[in-house]
């Protein structure tokens, strides 16, 4: 008579405990019954682009000195005068926008000539400058090769600040890969949940020049820089 009492608390409390558990099963969360099954999220990825342009701060050039002579003490003393003139000539256009970042100096074999019956030498002084406001570039660059003295190399320019340009650009790429699979996730009748994975594509910080009108044996500045930037993300996606 006394057991008979005990076994039907027991029977009672394993009934208790089967039941929490069948509960606890029924709440896991969706995404983890599903993976528990094998399975996966499904995922959306698309590659976005993005391009920001501005106005160009300054120009970039390397001019440069050269002096030939028969022999390497010939051509080192004969170009010694001459890198001092072209020295002092760009530090008095320093006032007018011309800076001189750096400098260096070579000695090379020459290029033969006819008849030359030994090579000669050619000592070269290179400057790297920056020219500003690039409105001015073109007079600029005048000045200094009006002077004789110098080989005017090509001319580049850039921006004040490059990663804030990139940055932007950046934006627009992530913007666009946004939109995009947006469009493909509510084509599938799905809506994006959150971003698994962000990679950036290509070479971030191309700039482009888009030139305004040339004319004629005149250095015309370009009217904007273009940056370039992409980016390929990888977002999950769930039911609408």
């Amino acid at each position: 008579m006394r057991k008979g009492p005990s076994r039907n608390r027991v029977v009672a409390g394993l009934a208790a405990i089967v039941c929490a558990a069948a509960f606890a099963g029924a709440a896991v969360s969706p995404a983890v019954a599903q993976e528990r099954r094998g399975g996966t999220e499904p995922t959306v990825t698309v590659q976005g682009q993005g391009q920001h342009t501005v106005k160009p701060s300054f120009a970039v050039v390397t001019v440069e000195v050269a002096t030939s002579g028969d022999t390497l003490d010939k051509a080192t003393a004969a170009h010694e005068g001459r890198a001092a003139r072209a020295a002092e000539t760009l530090q008095k256009l320093a006032s007018d926008g011309v800076t001189v970042k750096r400098s260096d100096f070579r000695l090379a074999r020459d290029v033969p000539r006819p008849k030359q019956e030994q090579p000669g030498y050619r000592a070269v002084t290179a400057f790297e400058l920056e020219l500003k406001p690039v409105e001015r570039v073109n007079a600029l660059v005048s000045r200094i090769a009006s002077s004789g003295l110098f080989e005017v190399g090509p001319i580049g320019y850039r921006a004040d600040d490059t990663n804030a340009g990139l940055d932007e650009a950046r934006r627009k790429a992530i913007a666009d890969a946004q939109a995009k699979a947006e469009v493909f996730a509510a084509a599938a009748g799905m809506r994006l949940v959150g971003v698994v994975a962000i990679v950036e594509g290509g070479e971030p910080g191309a700039l482009r020049a888009e030139m305004a009108s040339a004319r004629s044996m005149q250095i015309t500045p370009p009217a904007t820089l273009t940056f370039d930037a992409s980016a390929t993300v990888t977002w999950r996606i769930g039911p609408r």
